[in-house]
C-alpha cells in the first residue's frame, strides 16, 4: 500500500475490529500511547489500520468509532493536505528512508498541531530505515510533543532496530482466521474458488490477496515452483534458473519461497497444520520426499537474512542473491 496516495476514509479491517476497540477504549481513557509499532506478515492490513487510527484522531466529531469523514480534518486528510498528518515513506519503492527524511519529521511531531487537536506520523516501512535514519527518529520517540502519536509499520520487525523497538508499543497483526478472510474477499473477488487460490498463494493475508488478484504473474507460479523443485533434485542448473527469474519481482518471489518453505516444514515434520499452498500440495510433498531436514532449515534461515538484505537497502546484487539461493537450495536434497 502506498500510504501517501489514499485519498479515502480508512477504516479497521474485520480481523482488526478488537484491536481497534482497545486502542478507542484507551484513547477515550486518556491512555494513548506515544508510539506504536504495527508489525505482521504482510498483507494483513497494518498500513490501512495506521491510516485509519490516524484519520480518526484527526477527525473532529466520529461516529461509531471511525472518521466522520464530513468535518474539516477529514476533508482535509482526504485531500492529503491535513497540516497534523506526516506520512514517511520511501522516497522509491525498495529504496531506503534517508535520514534527511527524518529530520523533517522530528520537526514536525515537536511542533503544536494547527488544527488544536493530535499530531500524526505513519511512518512505513520501518525497517527500510538505516542506522543514521534511526538514531534522529530516536529523540521523537523518547520526547514526544504533547497530543501527539508516532506509527511505525513493519512487514519485518528483526530489520528495526532494537532501541526503534523498545520504544514503542507493539502490536501485532497476524493472519487471520481463513473464514473471516474468505468473507471479506468474496464480495470483492466474486469467485469462491478463486479467493482459495489467491488466500493459497497470499499465505492466508487477504490484503495481498486481494492485490494478487491484479497481478499478471500469478499464474507463473506453478512453473517458478517446478522449477524450484527441478534444482532440489538437479534436474534444472541453478545459475540458470537464476537468470529466468530475473523476469519476476524480487519482493514477490522471496515471500513465494519463504511460504513455500514454511508449508514444507509442515510436511517433513509431520506436522498437523494445514499447508498454506493447497493446491501445490502434489509438488511440495514430492520436494518433502527428498529433502535433507537439516539443510531446509539452513535454507530458510539463508532466505531470511537474504529478505533483511533487501530491505537494509544495501543494493545487492539481485541476480548473484538468486543464483546463491538456488545453489544452496540444490545442496539441500538426501544425497
Amino acid at each position: 500500500m502506498n500510504l501517501a496516495e489514499i485519498n479515502h476514509l480508512m477504516v479497521a479491517l474485520p480481523w482488526q475490529q478488537a484491536s481497534w476497540l482497545r486502542l478507542i477504549e484507551r484513547l477515550q481513557a486518556g491512555r494513548m500511547p506515544h508510539a506504536l509499532l504495527l508489525r505482521g506478515e504482510p498483507g494483513t492490513g497494518k498500513g490501512q489500520f495506521a491510516l485509519a487510527l490516524g484519520q480518526y484522531l484527526l477527525c473532529q466529531q466520529p461516529v461509531a468509532n471511525t472518521a466522520c469523514g464530513k468535518c474539516k480534518g477529514c476533508l482535509l486528510n482526504l485531500a492529503g493536505t491535513h497540516p497534523d498528518l506526516a506520512i514517511l515513506e520511501p522516497e522509491e519503492p525498495g529504496r531506503a528512508i534517508k535520514v534527511d527524511q527524518i529530520r523533517a519529521v522530528v520537526q514536525f511531531v515537536g511542533k503544536t498541531a494547527q488544527l488544536g487537536g493530535y499530531r500524526v506520523m505513519v511512518l512505513g516501512p520501518a525497517e527500510s530505515m538505516n542506522a543514521n535514519a534511526s538514531n534522529a527518529l530516536l529523540k521523537s520517540l523518547e520526547e514526544p510533543g504533547e497530543r501527539t502519536l508516532l506509527i511505525l509499520v513493519s512487514d519485518q520487525i528483526s530489520g528495526v532496530l532494537p532501541t526503534i523497538r523498545s520504544r514503542c508499543e507493539v502490536m501485532e497483526f497476524g493472519i487471520p482466521d481463513r473464514s473471516v478472510a474468505k468473507s471479506w474477499l468474496l464480495p470483492q473477488i466474486g469467485d469462491d474458488n478463486k479467493v482459495e487460490k489467491l488466500l493459497n498463494v497470499a499465505g492466508g493475508a487477504p490484503c495481498r490477496a486481494l492485490s494478487l488478484d491484479q497481478s499478471e504473474w500469478l499464474g507463473e507460479r506453478v512453473t517458478v515452483v517446478q522449477q524450484w523443485l527441478g534444482v532440489l533434485t538437479g534436474k534444472r542448473d541453478a545459475v540458470r534458473t537464476a537468470d529466468g527469474w530475473m523476469q519476476y519481482p524480487l519482493k514477490e518471489l522471496l515471500n513465494w519461497l519463504q511460504a513455500w518453505q514454511v508449508d514444507l516444514a509442515r510436511l517433513v515434520s509431520g506436522s498437523q497444520q494445514p499447508i498454506h499452498n493447497q493446491d501445490l500440495e502434489q509438488d511440495l510433498r514430492a520436494a518433502a520426499a527428498v529433502l535433507n531436514v537439516n539443510q531446509l532449515f539452513f535454507c530458510y534461515e539463508h532466505l531470511l537474512n537474504v529478505k533483511r538484505l533487501i530491505a537494509s537497502q544495501a543494493n545487492p546484487n539481485t541476480q548473484l542473491l538468486l543464483e546463491e539461493l538456488l545453489l544452496k537450495w540444490s545442496q539441500a536434497a538426501k544425497r
